[in-house]
């Protein structure tokens, strides 16, 4: 039987931590049968990995690193860089007499040739894309919003990037540097109920719910196949006037929508352009396909028939020759689902495009989700490098003293060694297809990350290391080929140091209102905020301005409105602190009263010194709906409400033009 000491040491070995700090600095023993659980999970998809080089060696610009092979002379080597240029010359030792990579200082993915070996090298800057660089180091702003709750003419009962893109032209001509939108990952597009975008099937590839049809057909000939079938139009007349969306109909018509148009207008002739997207997105891309069509017939045997895992052994794995003859047996549906993943990519491309020409000095941010579905088709594409088995979270805190438990799986740390972080670079170089940079959610797991054995409470977990000098090299790196740059959401139980890191790499934290206070009581003007933060009202996750004011969240109990009383009173002094015309009284808890609030919250966190303050489109529009109320699957419609408003009139919508500009003055952009 194993002992606690054994226990202890593999674990340790694993990246688990055998004793732990909560966010008052409490510390804590992980119990020995979760660190069991999850090593069994660890051992069950890794295996004895440790001995076995990466084919990826990485290191930061005038870094030597250690090599994979040692051949006890000093060896000529040949480094053939990215950009094409070559650098020739002799390997040198470390004091162990142990070969070094040459120094480069030219970043990129590079071939390094020596003895009979020849490795991939990553040469990293030593930080991302300077944000501050891409806005001339003036103080940018922008706004953030979710793409489903976008409205537009004929959007069929949800907003699209489509949307995206008339929003970007628009706000970027009203003199925005940035949008960034909600994550577009691939979710279940059987079950389009499953609406969380941070609930992804693949973070490689795209939701295909969020096409723009545009792109790829005229108007023309989508209404044409709409009088084809009267009960259609009819079906997204109506759903796209309703202020909630209801994502089983309207995401289930837009799919039969896209199956009308892919089978009379694509499948017989395939565009050359789609021929060559095919090509270039490889295996990978074809897996994803595959899956998706697999998903779809295994679903026709049963309700559980779409989680991988539940079918039969020939199919649980992409590199069968049953799954193989499945594709060819269905060619022309694994097709159709290559289709969509095309439309959906010229969809971003052209909403990226729309940003840059409306001269956006930031562009397209786009969200990257900390997790991934166990149950989705990146999991079964890619077992090896998930942990499969084992569900993400956070510990305990004040914000959910029960601690969380989201459902998601993360990457294998000694996988993404072993395949040279495929899985990981593959996921970034997604991201930053946006054209403008990224948002990390959950940035504190490129350090550690929460896990909890599968069927263990959320509180029974422990954290995991991963390489993070690794991943934060490639991070840099491809921010640095995309010219993206990196926001990280940094909110929660953080490790110690861990913003000075984040800020030496230049990845933006994340300042919210809500949470910037001197103590318990009083709220922290925006203009003594971190500098290495972006500045922002609230998040998705959290209550809007006139929300929060309005008391949307409260329980009928005395003691919670009693202390919202004195927050508002704090709230209210803070932002009459930084306002230039004071009003004596507290404005009223009405919905007037409430968009008084708005506006002097834009104001005083316009004034924020980061280089970039980001508003929720829901507070300039003054809405009280958050998007999302985590852990409330029930009584909130999480993601589906919509604003107010069609995208070509958010700008003149109430007092949303007066609180661009005044946005604009508080950045010293007018």
């Amino acid at each position: 039987m194993t002992t606690l000491t054994n226990l202890h040491a593999a674990a340790r070995q694993a990246g688990l931590a055998v004793t732990w700090h909560d966010a008052s600095g409490k510390s804590h023993k992980t119990d020995p049968d979760v660190l069991q659980a999850l090593l069994n999970t660890i051992e069950i998809h890794e295996g004895n990995t440790s001995s076995r080089s990466s084919p990826l060696i990485i290191a930061q610009v005038g870094e030597a690193v250690t090599l994979p092979f040692q051949n006890g002379n000093t060896a000529s080597y040949v480094l053939q860089k990215e950009d094409g240029s070559k650098q020739e010359g002799k390997l040198k030792h470390d004091k162990a007499g142990l070969l070094l990579s040459p120094i480069c200082n030219t970043p990129g993915y590079h071939i390094l040739e020596y003895g009979h070996h020849t490795i991939k090298l990553a040469v990293a800057p030593t930080h991302c894309e300077d944000l501050k660089a891409r806005t001339a180091n003036q103080k940018a702003w922008g706004t953030s919003v979710q793409i489903p709750a976008l409205r537009q003419k004929d959007d069929g009962g949800f907003g699209h990037l489509g949307c995206v893109a008339d929003l970007a032209f628009s706000i970027g001509n009203a003199g925005a540097d940035a949008l960034m939108i909600s994550p577009i990952h691939a979710l279940s597009p059987l079950h389009p109920e499953q609406c969380s975008p941070y609930s992804p099937s693949s973070r490689r590839y795209f939701n295909p719910l969020l096409a723009n049809l545009e792109v790829c057909f005229s108007r023309q000939l989508i209404h044409s196949v709409y009088r084809q079938h009267s009960d259609w139009a009819v079906a997204f007349e109506r759903m796209q006037k309703e202020k909630l969306i209801d994502w089983e109909k309207a995401g289930t018509l837009k799919l039969k929508l896209l199956r009308a148009l892919y089978d009379k207008h694509i499948a017989s002739s395939l565009p050359p352009e789609f021929v060559e997207f095919i090509a270039a997105g490889g295996d990978a891309l074809r897996n994803h396909a595959i899956f998706e069509a697999l998903q779809a017939h295994q679903l026709l045997r049963g309700p559980r028939g779409d989680n991988w895992r539940s079918w039969g052994p020939p199919y649980k794995k992409p590199s069968t020759p049953e799954v193989q003859h499945f594709a060819k047996a269905h060619q022309k549906e694994v097709y159709y689902w290559l289709f969509l993943q095309w439309i959906t990519t010229k969809s971003l491309k052209e909403a990226a495009s729309a940003a840059k020409t409306s001269n956006m000095s930031v562009g397209l941010i786009s969200d990257i989700a900390v997790g991934l579905s166990p149950s989705g088709a990146e999991c079964w594409a890619n077992q090896d490098s998930f942990l499969i088995g084992a569900s993400i979270g956070a510990p305990p805190d004040l914000l959910a003293p029960q601690g969380q438990n989201w459902g998601l799986t993360t990457f294998s740390p000694r996988a993404l060694k072993r395949t040279g972080y495929d899985a990981f670079i593959a996921m970034l170089r997604s991201g930053f297809q946006a054209g403008g940079g990224i948002r990390f959610d959950h940035v504190m797991g490129l350090e550690r990350i929460w896990i909890v054995p599968d069927g263990g409470n959320s509180s029974d977990g422990t954290y995991l290391s991963m390489p993070q000098k690794d991943l934060k090299n490639l991070l840099a790196l491809e921010s640095f080929r995309a010219k993206g740059v990196v926001i990280g959401e940094d909110l929660g139980t953080v490790p110690k140091g861990f913003r000075s890191r984040m800020a030496e790499r230049r990845i933006w934290g994340m300042n919210v209102m809500w949470f910037e206070k001197k103590d318990k009581e009083q709220f922290l003007s925006p203009s003594k905020w971190s500098d290495n933060g972006i500045a922002m009202t609230s998040t998705h996750d959290l209550l809007t301005v006139a929300g929060w004011w309005m008391g949307a969240d409260l329980p009928n109990d005395t003691t919670c409105r009693e202390k919202r009383h004195s927050d508002r009173v704090a709230l209210w002094a803070m932002l009459q602190s930084t306002s230039d015309n004071i009003i004596s009284e507290m404005p009223p808890i009405t919905s007037d009263g409430a968009q008084t609030v708005v506006d002097a919250a834009i104001k005083s966190v316009g004034q924020a010194s980061g280089p970039l303050a980001l508003l929720p489109m829901e507070d300039l529009l003054g809405v009280e709906d958050q998007p999302n109320v985590p852990g409330n699957q029930t009584s909130h419609p999480n993601w589906r409400h919509r604003y107010p408003v069609q995208v070509d009139q958010i700008i003149r919508y109430k007092n949303v033009s007066n609180r661009i500009e005044t946005l604009k003055i508080a950045r010293g952009k007018k």
